[in-house]
């Protein structure tokens, strides 16, 4: 999201509606007073933005909670004159910051503003009610697809929801100010109910800079992530009413940072049906998420928010989603008046994204000064705009906004739910999934009482633990706001592994910086690792170096991080090597001097401890690999990042992205993690059952076998790859994946020498399938193969052919 100002107030008024304007403004000011007089007490009786209170909003249809949605909602637009639905879909610049698109009020029905941009990618995008009452912070999505988990990103989705409730019952806001006497709503962004999240674009490349906002390489993986988390978000009352409504980002193909608002990618029908799309299908046609923030990215020449055919042909018509509420990302409308598209004109901009399907604008207020007359012009139908308002105001609707308070169960949570116990606790548990041991020559677990030296500037990183989008405050202070928040209050990895190592001495000692070249200390570090009896190495990324707006140049770690673990690999002790963020994996010349190698990726608030737990053996619950790790050469036979190549979004183009389609050999594979102890893995020939004409299912059951001596969990990953034969018939006319993930199951707390099973069923029809050149799926006739994997180097995978 790119923040920006947008117009005057001055280009409103221009727009012709000086009477509205002056007349709402007087509105407003009275509804100020009564906001502020809400927000003054400590238990309101209405949420955020909670309508049909007063008389004169009853006396409309749009309040009779005995009539439909869509009953309520046509009875409303037809009151409505065409300025105030205009007024319904772009942001009111006097309210504030456009991009929060904060919504002015219909005095004429009382329809209450609101506020649209609410993140929850990680955290709840809020202030902290008071101590210890921050919005509890998720791992990073890439570390809590490491978990495989779908039980775990559920809960991810019902904790995130559930506070997002609680604060919008307790008539809390954004961090950017509090509200005032003088000033109680105009730039308070009062958070509402409509979510913003997950993100499911793919980990295309690994220079991306918003890597770290998304779950994975793999579309399936991702979709599974999706579904999980915003079927929990969107978990229904007794009345329908969705704990929250979930906004997926950023829809569609979005992995460049470079040149962002003004991308332009050729992307084939294969590469939109076999990667891009695949994932935001799944979860809006079996999670039905309510809408999507549309991307900068433009497909062949078209920006997604101005894309018909994927806003209108593929969500609203193939996929079956006419209600799907689309937003643009921030400044996306005034993206169009460069390239690739160049119009010229504010009317054009508006035309393009709201005919192209786009519902509401966010970032600029193009559509609150110019849609009116771009109707004038002839460029935008009456119908158009009804047709987002109608949108925008069913969302609303089925939030509960509009009924009885007392008819809405969520509108009784209170903030008590805020980072509670059971919240802290199911955010540790996250964490302790979302780390992946990929080295182990028998230093771990580590062994409490020993001498131990945690260096690198991971060991002392706290701002650095936390990913994307994590909540505008995270530890509470007095008078926080976005611009200077604090993050005392998360634990560094040295003082949880110090916590840990009961008995034994730990010196911590940071050597260098992330980046920079500052050298004074690296002698205290050396020293350090000296006097010690095992390293534990923590570098690797921060939020510094990768983050939207940028992305990185290369994998190799920046600063002096490299030369420094040089240097502590050099002494020769045993070193465990931590690697903290999403980017800078090219480890290559680490990898074989490590004793143990970890990804932690950004493990947040309760990450240290986790990290510590997992070090020690106190906690056994590692994860796999979501991504591919590179040599760090790959990138170089790559497009540069932004490069308006025709090969830079196809997938499959030499030396290929992702573990379907690199032909390379990887420092560590896709779905590749070790544990603590051992597992064997047996399965069950496969079983054909038909379901009916159309549908024959394959029922394989495996046992998963702890032979080791440490309580663990493991992960059952099923890929399909296809035959020789078909592979030659096949790879003629598109590309072939040399292996793609279609189920997986994680198996927990296995006890010693103990075995559990996990079955699987697996449509024939879409397990078996390929993407074909036109995007459609196809079984090809004869032999295919499933691989049953652990993703353990050394222990066997068990192979099932199937013929078709």
């Amino acid at each position: 999201i790119a923040y920006n100002a947008g117009p005057s107030v001055e280009n409103f008024i221009r727009s012709g509606a000086v009477v509205l304007l002056a007349f709402q403004r007087t509105t407003r000011m009275l509804r100020s007073i009564a906001v502020s007089a809400v927000l003054a007490t400590t238990a309101s009786a209405l949420p955020n933005y909670h309508g049909c209170t007063s008389a004169l909003a009853k006396s409309f249809k749009y309040c009779d909670s005995t009539l439909s949605h869509a009953e309520r909602v046509e009875s409303l637009l037809g009151q409505l004159t065409l300025e105030e639905k205009a007024g319904l879909i772009s942001p009111d610049p006097i309210l504030g910051n456009p991009c929060f698109a904060h919504i002015r009020a219909v005095p004429t029905a009382d329809l209450p503003e609101y506020g649209w941009l609410v993140e929850v990618n990680t955290g709840v995008a809020s202030s902290c009610i008071g101590p210890n009452q921050c919005a509890t912070t998720y791992s990073g999505p890439t570390g809590l697809a490491a978990a495989f988990n779908r039980s775990m990103w559920a809960k991810k989705g019902e904790v995130l929801s559930t506070e997002m409730r609680a604060f919008s019952n307790a008539n809390w806001y954004r961090t950017g100010r509090p509200p005032t006497k003088s000033q109680p709503t105009v730039g308070v962004e009062l958070i509402g109910t409509s979510a913003f999240g997950p993100n499911l674009n793919m980990i295309r490349d690994p220079r991306y800079g918003r890597n770290s906002e998304l779950p994975g390489e793999d579309p399936y993986l991702t979709g599974e992530y999706g579904v999980a988390m915003v079927s929990a978000m969107q978990a229904t009352d007794a009345n329908g009413h969705p704990r929250v409504n979930a906004f997926l980002k950023h829809f569609d193909a979005y992995s460049t940072e470079t040149n962002r608002m003004h991308s332009d990618f050729n992307i084939t029908m294969f590469d939109f049906m076999d990667t891009y799309l695949p994932q935001y299908k799944k979860v809006f046609t079996v999670a039905k998420a309510a809408g999507a923030m549309c991307s900068y990215t433009a497909e062949n020449g078209v920006p997604s928010c101005t894309n018909g055919w994927l806003l209108n042909d593929v969500l609203r018509k193939q996929w079956g989603r006419e209600d799907a509420h689309i937003t643009t990302d921030c400044g996306a409308v005034r993206n169009t008046m460069g390239p690739p598209l160049n119009l010229k004109t504010p009317e054009e901009a508006a035309a393009a994204t709201i005919n192209g399907g786009t519902d509401l604008e966010m970032g600029t207020t193009i559509w609150n000064s110019s849609l009116l007359s771009a109707v004038t012009k002839g460029l935008v139908t009456e119908a158009t705009i009804t047709t987002a308002a109608r949108r925008s105001l069913l969302s609303r609707m089925t939030q509960g906004d509009f009924d009885p308070v007392n008819s809405v169960a969520w509108a009784s949570i209170g903030k008590e739910v805020i980072n509670s116990t059971e919240h802290q606790a199911a955010a540790y548990d996250a964490a302790l999934q979302s780390m992946v041991l990929l080295r182990n020559t028998g230093v771990l677990p580590l062994k409490a009482g020993s001498k131990i030296a945690v260096v690198g500037p991971g060991a002392i990183a706290q701002q650095g633990l936390v990913g994307p989008y994590f909540g505008d405050s995270i530890c509470y202070a007095p008078h926080e706001f976005i611009t200077n928040r604090t993050y005392e209050c998360i634990p560094t990895v040295g003082s949880q592994i110090d916590e840990a190592n009961v008995g034994g001495s730990t010196v911590i000692r940071p050597g260098v910086n992330v980046t920079g070249s500052n050298t004074s200390w690296v002698a205290a570090a050396l020293a350090a690792v000296d006097a010690a009896e095992v390293v534990v190495l923590a570098v690797g990324l921060d939020h510094t170096v990768e983050h939207e707006g940028v992305d990185v140049a290369n994998l190799s770690l920046p600063g002096l991080q490299e030369s420094f673990a040089e240097q502590v690999l050099g002494k020769g002790k045993p070193t465990v090597l931590v690697l903290m963020g999403n980017d800078g994996t090219g480890i290559d010349r680490l990898v074989s001097r490590s004793a143990a190698i970890v990804r932690a990726f950004y493990p947040a608030t309760h990450g240290s401890k986790a990290l510590a737990s997992l070090l020690f053996g106190t906690e056994n619950r590692w994860g796999k690999l979501p991504v591919t790790m590179y040599p760090e050469g790959y990138v170089e036979q790559l497009p540069q990042m932004g490069a308006h190549t025709g090969t830079a979004y196809a997938m499959s183009h030499a030396p290929g992205r992702s573990y379907r389609y690199y032909t390379g050999t990887p420092l560590f594979q896709f779905g590749e993690g070790l544990s603590l102890t051992t597992f064997s893995l047996a399965c069950t020939p496969a079983v054909l059952r038909t379901l009916n004409s159309a549908n024959q299912m394959i029922d394989v059951t495996c046992t998963v076998t702890n032979t080791g001596a440490i309580v663990g969990d493991e992960v059952v990953f099923v890929y399909h790859a296809v035959g020789d034969s078909i592979r030659q018939q096949a790879s003629k006319l598109h590309p072939v994946p040399l292996k793609q993930l279609v189920e997986f199951s994680r198996v927990g707390g296995l006890e010693p020498q103990a075995s559990t099973t996990t079955s699987f069923s697996l449509n024939a029809s879409t397990a078996l399938s390929l993407t074909t050149a036109d995007g459609t799926s196809k079984v090809y006739p004869g032999d295919h193969t499933l691989i049953f994997s652990t993703g353990v180097p050394g222990v066997p995978d068990v192979i099932h052919h199937v013929t078709v």
